[in-house]
């Protein structure tokens, strides 16, 4: 079987995807009449259609508005410890998300709203057009783990979504023309899609895969994506129905039990693209430079980076985030701060000022802040979380983004654990995290309040620019306060916590007001 970033490469070009606009819709070539005549006549189709559903995860392929500087800028910037970088003030659209004065014509609304439902579509039409596959050109097995991948991937999509917009339109079969047009759904219902989908995935996934099927999702990935989202309906008032917990807990037992995973002792090495699709890694987002046969690459990494070590200057932290990760002291087991802070952050510190390591590009914070701003810049901090070892050039890379750790898996179990009274085994599964992640001494907290303290500081601690922060924040209804703590003046979370429908849906599409 071809690598998934191949097939990926090569479907980008000849497959177009049927959206939920109108216009789009109608303009189109339709995949299903396109499908009909070349695709689904075997088992090598119903895998290209798959490649095709993997292809919209994060919104890569709309590569600048979608993947490089939608996700980014509306997942990071919404953060209460993220700041626009240098360049920021160069992109109107961007500073609007950061500031929350959007409205729903904004284009990464636009765009993220459009991916996910093209991803969602393709997932619809494979578990639609595999039936239709002869049962002597496809084996029972086969068609098992394709239907498995597809209905993991429209969770996911519908998952993103739901998370992303306060409303969406469920989409639970191919579009056709009867069913283009469909009003917003409730969130209860569309929760009840996202864990029944994830649960049948599953059943239906292996529990590991071999290297040339790496990016795919398995059994560990469909029950951390469960897991995960029983706990944010957990935390989303128009939802939770009070056992949540006890079934998160259920879904990431099976994990953890199983003994597939494991926590990588060389923290950075998940970031810097060391140690790709390592132990740790449950599901993780394949990117590949450029070669003669294929092209998928990133260039996040620019954004991400300040002037001052070679990149744009997309994104600085906030100096609030380094006190936080400061907090416990320097108590590692090293005498330094936690690890974790030094391969998150870049700030001024004895630790990039020793002259005897190349912790800082091979020079200093202080040389290269006196070289690009002529001063120390003593308030300032960058992230370095997602750098490879040198980036100077800018160029395209082939860095993956790991979308779900076994770390996550742990801290959230232990959430779900401190929720449901067993407080001392959470207070195990944060120690586990500390001790190889952090090189830090074991919490010893022993009460319900003070252990949901130590996660969401070691949350903070373990995942700082993957996405979870703003997210995190909400379902434990946390927003306002942490906005207010931040100098965010203009959020408010009646308005602000979800993005609104995009105008482009509105407009396409008749049954929504």
């Amino acid at each position: 079987m071809k690598t998934l970033y191949k097939s990926l490469s090569i479907l980008l070009v000849i497959i177009f995807a049927t959206s939920c606009n109108d216009e789009d819709f109608l303009e189109e070539k339709s995949p299903d009449k396109l499908t009909s005549e070349s695709y689904w006549r075997d088992v090598n189709d119903a895998e290209s259609g798959l490649v095709a559903a993997y292809s919209e995860l994060e919104s890569r392929s709309e590569f600048w508005d979608g993947w490089q500087e939608g996700r980014p800028v509306v997942e990071y910037f919404r953060s209460d410890y993220a700041l626009p970088g240098p360049d920021a003030s160069n992109y109107a659209h961007w500073m609007s998300m950061f500031n929350f004065t959007y409205d729903n014509a904004h284009t990464f609304i636009n765009i993220l709203w459009s991916t996910n439902y093209k991803g969602l579509n393709y997932a619809n039409q494979v578990l639609t057009k595999i039936e239709e596959i002869a049962p002597d050109k496809i084996s029972d097995a086969d068609k098992k783990r394709i239907i498995g991948e597809a209905t993991f991937l429209r969770g996911y999509y519908h998952f993103k979504l739901l998370t992303l917009y306060k409303q969406i339109v469920l989409r639970e079969e191919m579009i056709t023309y009867e069913t283009l047009d469909r009003p917003l759904a409730e969130r209860p219902e569309v929760w009840e899609s996202i864990l029944t989908d994830f649960q049948h995935a599953a059943e239906a996934l292996p529990a590991e895969i071999s290297p040339e099927n790496y990016g795919r999702a398995t059994r560990g990935a469909a029950l951390a994506y469960l897991g995960k989202a029983y706990l944010h309906k957990a935390g989303d008032p128009t939802s939770a129905s009070g056992n949540e917990f006890e079934n998160a807990a259920a879904a990431f037992k099976q994990i953890v039990d199983a003994g597939t995973y494991t926590l990588e002792p060389d923290y950075q090495s998940l970031f810097n693209g060391h140690n790709e699709n390592s132990s740790e890694s449950v599901f993780e987002l394949q990117f590949k430079a450029g070669d003669a046969n294929s092209w998928n690459a990133t260039i996040l990494h620019a954004f991400i980076a300040d002037w001052s070590f070679g990149g744009w200057g997309g994104i600085e932290a906030t100096m609030g985030l380094v006190e936080e990760m400061k907090k416990e002291g320097p108590v590692a087991n090293d005498g330094r701060y936690d690890n974790r802070l030094y391969n998150t952050l870049y700030f001024r510190d004895p630790f990039y000022n020793d002259p005897n390591t190349s912790e800082m590009r091979g020079s200093t914070w202080d040389t290269l802040m006196l070289t690009q701003y002529k001063d120390l810049h003593e308030n300032h901090a960058y992230f370095r979380k997602w750098l490879p070892d040198y980036d100077e050039d800018n160029g395209y890379i082939g860095l993956n983004v790991v979308l779900m750790r076994y770390a996550d898996v742990l801290l959230m179990y232990a959430e779900t654990l401190n929720e449901t009274g067993n407080t001392a085994e959470a207070v195990n599964l944060i120690n586990q995290v500390r001790d190889i992640h952090g090189n830090m001494p074991p919490v010893t907290a022993s009460s319900k309040e003070e252990v949901k303290e130590h996660i969401i500081h070691e949350r903070t601690m373990e995942f700082t620019l993957e996405s979870t922060r703003f997210f995190d924040l909400r379902r434990w209804g946390m927003l306002d306060s942490a906005m207010s703590k931040a100098g965010r003046t203009n959020f408010r979370s009646e308005q602000h916590a979800y993005l609104p429908v995009p105008q482009t849906e509105i407009q396409a599409n008749p049954e929504i007001d």
